[in-house]
Order: C-alpha cells, then sequence, then structure tokens
C-alpha cells in the first residue's frame, strides 16, 4: 500500500491509500476506482473512527480510498466544503495516469456533518465528478429537523446560505445515485434528515437505496468493536453499500 499526505489548500488536506502494482506477481486491476471518504463532527471537529477504518474497509475490497480534512470551525469563513472537495478531486484527475486510478469509477462517502460535505460537492459543484455518493446518517436539512450546531457553524445565520445548503432542495434529475443509512433512533441528526433526502431524490427520479435500523448511536461508522460501536446489525451496512457500489459503478474487484 502506497500511503501519503496531500496538501490542497490553506484549509484542507487528503491522505491517499492507494494499492501497490501488483501486475508482475498476478492479474490485477490495472486501475482501482477511487473512493473519497468525509468524517463527521458537526463542522467543528473530524472524527477519527469516520476516517482510516472506513477507508480501510473499501480498500481491502480494491478501492483506492483518499481521507479529505476540509475545512472546519472558523476555516469555514474562508473556504467551504464543496471547495475543499474540488481541489482534491482535481488532484486525482491531475495524476490518474500515475497513480493508476479509474476516475470514471469515482464516488464520495460522508458522515453526518461529512456527508452533509458530500451531498454538497454533489449537488453544488458546477463540475461534479463523482458517479455515486455514500451518506451516513447525514446532515441535510436547515429546516425544523435540521443539526444546528452543523448549521451554525457553516452558515453562521447567514440565510442565502442557510438555503443554499438545505440540499433537499438542491437535488435534480442529473444527481448522482444514492446509498444512505441511518437509525430512527438517532439523537443527534434526526432520521428524518435522510427520509426528506429521499423524497428529494424520488420526486426527480434517481436512484438510491436507502436503509434505516431501528436502534443505532451517531457517529457509529462502521460499527464494530474496534471504533467502539459495535452494532450487529447495523453493521450490515458495509457489505450492502459494497454490493450497491459494485452495480452501480459496474465494478467487480
Amino acid at each position: 500500500m502506497r500511503r501519503f499526505e496531500l496538501e490542497l489548500t490553506r484549509h484542507a488536506k487528503a491522505f491517499a491509500y492507494l494499492h501497490d502494482d501488483l501486475s508482475p506477481y498476478c492479474k490485477t486491476h490495472e486501475r482501482h476506482p477511487v473512493l473519497i471518504v468525509l468524517p463527521g463532527g458537526g463542522y467543528q471537529h473530524l472524527s477519527p473512527r469516520e476516517g482510516e477504518p472506513v477507508a480501510m474497509r473499501f480498500f481491502s475490497h480494491s478501492y483506492d480510498c483518499f481521507i479529505l480534512h476540509y475545512p472546519i470551525g472558523e476555516a469555514l469563513r474562508e473556504e467551504g466544503p464543496v471547495e475543499a472537495l474540488e481541489a482534491l478531486v482535481d488532484e486525482i484527475l491531475k495524476n490518474a495516469d500515475e497513480w493508476r486510478l479509474d476516475t470514471t469509477r469515482m464516488a464520495v462517502m460522508g458522515f453526518s456533518a461529512g456527508a452533509h460535505a458530500t451531498a454538497s460537492y454533489v449537488l453544488l459543484s458546477k463540475d461534479c465528478k463523482a458517479k455515486a455518493m455514500v451518506l451516513g446518517y447525514p446532515v441535510i436539512t436547515s429546516g425544523p429537523y435540521a443539526h444546528r450546531g452543523s448549521f451554525d457553524t457553516l452558515c453562521a445565520g447567514d440565510k442565502a446560505k442557510l438555503e443554499r445548503y438545505s440540499l433537499e432542495n438542491q437535488v435534480t434529475e442529473a444527481t448522482p445515485p444514492a446509498f444512505i443509512f441511518h437509525s430512527s433512533d438517532d439523537k443527534s441528526v434526526d432520521v428524518r434528515n435522510s427520509l426528506l433526502f429521499c423524497q428529494a431524490l424520488a420526486a426527480k427520479g434517481v436512484p438510491f437505496e436507502l436503509h434505516v435500523w431501528p436502534h443505532g448511536i451517531h457517529g457509529s461508522s462502521i460499527c464494530t468493536q474496534e471504533v467502539g460501536t459495535a452494532n450487529e446489525d447495523m453493521a450490515a451496512w458495509t457489505g450492502l453499500c459494497l454490493k450497491w457500489l459494485s452495480k452501480t459503478l459496474d465494478f467487480s474487484e
């Protein structure tokens, strides 16, 4: 495995996890699909358990992974999450040949506020390159079911930003497919964030797969003992997501 750090902008960096070239030893993929992971943290911090443990799970299934450390806190006054993801995607495209990346099979994945940043890129970027998005217990709406802490940090009361970043209102027919999971008893981000988003996707005819488990704590990541959130039922999301990505990206590991 090749692991290295990328300095993207003043307030954003990324960590790359790329497969070694095994072609001299066995038949292998000439290029690997790309998965970009955005940890959550209410736009105030970045959760470690939603970074490398997630990336390693999908890396083991032939995805080349990037963990994006996007702007948080006061840095959001200068640079938004969309710009950070655009900067990473630009680096990925620029180095695709050297890094042996299949940029035609690129997915973005985020958790909580990181899922909001992920979907913001997909919906608001003028040149989104992602073919699929994966949203774990996502922050979506600035309306009645909002996670106020995330929107207070991101928008600082700016009404135009609150409208722009209420993502259930930004879906179009061109929005890429989505895989979404949540728990119905999430105490931090109301499950109706996911439901509102799925309603918007359905209204525009965008394919999606939604899984809602009855019990699960917020920030549960891959739902294993490794990350301190063991939940045998909800842990199924990674396998379900891998199957969905395989079909959506037309990729077999």
